[in-house]
């Protein structure tokens, strides 16, 4: 690729570093070898070098290098910007055509390519693939990367761009990538991803399959369990067919025990109505013992609460009688107060009077002493100046040429006589100073012993406000006693009422406890001659043994009952589930098939796998790469031998080795000093050994690429490379451009420097300031 003219309009790097809106800068002229871009910071320089290429990118402004990465719109103003730029590559010649138009908050952007055949005319840009350069940006990056190749590979082989990301730290996976296009094996891994893509649609299927084996291993499954349950019912229906032979057995029983205690219920009616209502009556004298027992209960619950209830009045009462005196004496007590608190008030205003006037002396005072600060500080410095003043006034009488004529218009005494003019005016001033400062003094001596009363008086007047409040205090708890005085008369009648009321209840709960005990004996008594009458009936109640065989042969018949129900449950259940057998039977006869079928999934599944991986970064690329890899070892360290003599020689490594001792695929890039005998990673390496090593390894890569992958760029670009670089190094740098050039072919390369003596090894300068407005 070989810039021949460049057009930006609109671009803020332009605008700002040259004050121009439209640039034109035709390169077709230039010579060959090493073109120089100069000019202070700010005046263009990257603005120029990042357009000096067809990709849609500016690579020292992109976060990453991608189009992704980056936007014009932070590069361009106006309402309309455009980059035009006509190369060559490959002896066709190209124009890249990027407009930019934002009449409003949005804008628009449109990209094109062109080229021009042998009669001048410029025709779109079509790819192999018939895709169209038609101004988007999608098909403008697949028509440049069909001529130049791809982005990454042109910014990492044949651009330095500044901010570039250095070789060394890419990743085994990144570096693995990169190296694949650049040895134009990357359809290697097009050819991977098919082969992967197809592993994933054969997963597709026997996922498929496998679901349809695990369902028909769950319905093999459960024709087990149909089996099982089959015969469970089997087993069951001959239980419940025992159980009801059972059950018919006992009813028969019961009902001929029934008969018998029928007939003799018969035979004992009247005695049995007579022994009922002996139970009856027995039932009835219970729940009424047990009601006094309840009745004593509550009763004593009530005669306890009221008990508690009225001593707790009592001690209330008692507590106010207790302060009888002092609810009398309380009035004295509220006058005492009240007559305090008036005499401590009248001193209040006096003392605060006296505290304000000695705050205001005390303010003065504060004000006093800071300028009695700040004269102070100012007089010393007024004497220090003049002091000086009349020393430089002295050198006017101590010069050998004083009392000559041209002793007053010598001008080496310029200062001495200027300073002579300025003493008497800082004497007067220093003495108004001193007149102030004893001003301020005696203000002091005066103020000090006065305001020394304050805290005393401070003092004084907290006392006072003490005492008020105490006084207050004690206001408070002799009218709290005072309205206590009502509540004295009332405890004393309600005292009374509470001590008979309390010997009333003891009189009370005597006679409920003699009315219960009657009661109880007349109930006991009743109970013994009940219970006489009972024993001298003698006759069995057999009503309870009957209600008893009655419930039995209820329980019995429904019994029967539910076991004729689930015999008929069980042979409907056992049917149903012969039905499913035959129907799941039908359904397993394709399981042979499918597994089959599965298997046949799983074998193709893991060619296509093992195909995926060996045209992958792990398998063909890898290996390719590290057969690439001395190659381009050794044309890095020919660089390093040529132009910076045998100190260091690089080693790629593509394999790493684990704590294991086996071998697997990475990337590390190591350095061998000879003058150290030490070895060491890139990334460890000073700042400048760090760019040095890098640039060797990126036009390593591009002396590569022009050798042996056959990628006909003709111009190569570098970014102030040179930074961090010493003067002895820079100059070493500039033969290693110029050996790049003859090993690689190369017709140009743009750089940018900052260092005159490499802008002097130039070939041809671009001066940029000098395209200024």
């Amino acid at each position: 690729m070989r810039p021949l003219k460049l057009t930006l309009t609109g671009f803020i790097g332009v605008r700002d570093g040259m004050k121009r809106d439209t640039l034109t800068l035709d390169l077709e002229a230039l010579p060959a070898g090493l073109i120089a871009l100069t000019g202070p910071n700010g005046a263009g320089k990257s603005t120029i070098m990042d357009n000096l290429h067809p990709y849609r990118i500016m690579p020292s402004r992109a976060t990453k290098l991608s189009v992704d990465g980056f936007s014009y719109w932070d590069h361009v103003y106006g309402a309309q910007a455009l980059k035009e730029f006509e190369w060559e590559h490959g002896g066709v010649r190209y124009r890249s055509s990027f407009a930019f138009r934002k009449p409003g908050k949005t804008g628009k952007a449109e990209y094109f390519l062109a080229w021009r055949d042998a009669q001048g005319a410029w025709h779109p840009m079509q790819t192999g693939d018939g895709t169209v350069s038609d101004g988007k940006a999608e098909s403008y990056d697949l028509c440049v990367e069909s001529v130049c190749g791809s982005l990454g590979s042109f910014f990492t082989s044949v651009f330095s761009a500044q901010n570039r990301r250095p070789l060394a730290s890419y990743g085994a996976s990144e570096i693995k990538a990169l190296l694949a296009e650049l040895l134009h094996i990357d359809d290697l891994r097009t050819l991977s991803a098919k082969a992967a893509d197809v592993a994933k649609a054969l997963g597709r299927a026997l996922d498929s399959t496998q679901q349809q084996l695990v369902a028909l291993g769950s319905k093999r499954d459960r024709v087990a369990q149909i089996d099982q349950a089959i015969a469970s019912d089997a087993q069951s229906v001959t239980s419940a067919r025992e159980s009801r032979e059972t059950l018919n057995a006992k009813v028969a029983s019961l009902t001929d025990q029934r008969a018998v205690l029928a007939a003799r219920q018969t035979a004992n009616a009247s005695a049995q109505a007579r022994l009922r209502e002996l139970r009856t009556r027995r039932s009835q004298i219970t729940t009424a013992m047990q009601t006094l027992v309840t009745d004593a209960s509550a009763d004593e619950r009530r005669l306890d609460q009221r008990r508690t209830s009225l001593r707790s009045a009592i001690a209330q009462h008692n507590a106010v009688i207790a302060r009888r005196d002092a609810i009398l004496g309380a009035a004295s007590a509220r006058d005492a107060a009240q007559a305090r608190i008036a005499s401590e008030e009248a001193r209040v205003e006096p003392i605060q009077r006296e505290i304000s006037a000695l705050e205001e002396k005390q303010l003065a005072l504060t004000a006093a002493t800071s300028s009695l600060k700040g004269l102070e500080s100012e007089g010393t410095s007024k004497m220090t100046l003049l002091r000086s003043l009349e020393q430089q006034a002295g050198a006017i009488s101590t010069v050998p040429c004083a009392g000559h004529a041209m002793h007053n218009a010598c001008p080496l005494l310029a200062q001495a006589r200027q300073a002579d003019g300025q003493v008497q005016e800082h004497r007067i001033s220093l003495t108004n100073l001193r007149a102030n400062f004893r001003a301020r003094r005696d203000e002091i001596e005066l103020l000090t012993p006065q305001v020394q009363h304050l805290a005393g008086r401070r003092a004084e007047l907290k006392a006072v406000n003490e005492a008020i409040a105490a006084a207050r205090r004690d206001l408070q708890k002799a009218v709290d006693l005072a309205a206590r005085k009502p509540l004295l008369d009332a405890a004393t009648e309600g005292l009374g009422k509470a001590s008979e009321e309390l010997a009333a209840l003891g009189a009370e709960e005597a006679t409920l406890r003699a009315r219960r005990e009657a009661q109880q004996a007349r109930l006991s008594e009743e109970v013994k001659e009940l219970d006489a009458e009972v024993a001298r009936l003698g006759v069995d109640d057999v009503t309870g043994a009957i209600t008893d065989i009655d419930r039995q042969l209820t329980q019995c018949r429904e019994a029967i009952t539910a076991a004729d129900a689930r015999i008929e449950s069980l042979i409907r259940s056992q049917t149903m589930r012969e039905v499913e057998r035959r129907a799941i039977a039908d359904e397993l006869a394709g399981f042979d098939a499918t597994q089959s079928r599965a298997n046949r999934l799983s074998d193709e599944i893991a060619q296509w796998k093992l195909l995926a991986k060996s045209l992958g970064n792990e398998g063909v690329i890898a290996l390719t790469i590290d057969d690439a890899g001395p190659a381009l070892t050794k044309m890095v360290n020919d660089l390093l031998l040529a132009c910076y003599g045998m100190r260091f020689t690089v080693e790629i490594q593509t394999q790493r080795a684990l704590a294991s001792g086996e071998l697997r695929e990475g990337f590390e890039i190591l350095v061998h000093d000879a003058d150290h005998d030490s070895t060491k990673a890139v990334t460890v390496m000073s700042g400048g050994q760090k760019v040095w090593i890098n640039e060797c390894l990126t036009r390593g890569i591009a002396l590569y690429l022009a050798s042996n992958a056959g990628q006909p760029y003709e111009t190569l670009f570098s970014d102030e490379s040179d930074g961090p670089l010493d003067p002895q190094r820079k100059l070493q740098f500039m033969r290693m451009k110029r050996e790049v050039l003859r090993q690689g072919g190369y017709e140009r390369e743009f750089f940018i420097s900052q260092t005159p003596d490499l802008v002097a090894e130039a070939d041809a300068v671009i001066d940029v300031q000098a395209l200024a407005a």
